[in-house]
């Protein structure tokens, strides 16, 4: 499991994050803790958490398949948001 928290979330805060992180323990392989309130996750201006640190971890724990094609999808357009 990953964890993105923004450190101005009124409706999710730090407290709370840390306490599930710390929680669920080893099964958490990412913890961050982002400049970012509650609709930065939805609308932020800077997405870079995702493109970088989502898409990452998704790349490493749940890769796309090799041939590019994958129940019918061609996936490599994907590839080059990572």
């Amino acid at each position: 499991m990953a964890i993105f928290t923004g450190l101005y979330d009124p409706l999710a805060d730090l407290t709370d994050a840390r306490y599930t992180r710390d929680t669920i323990g080893k099964n958490v392989v990412h913890y961050e803790e982002i400049n970012a309130g509650h609709l930065t996750f939805l609308i932020g201006k800077d997405m870079t958490y995702f493109t970088k640190g989502v898409m990452g971890l998704l790349k490493k724990y749940h890769p796309l398949p090799s041939s590019g094609y994958h129940n019918g999808y061609n996936h490599s357009i994907w590839e080059n948001l990572i």
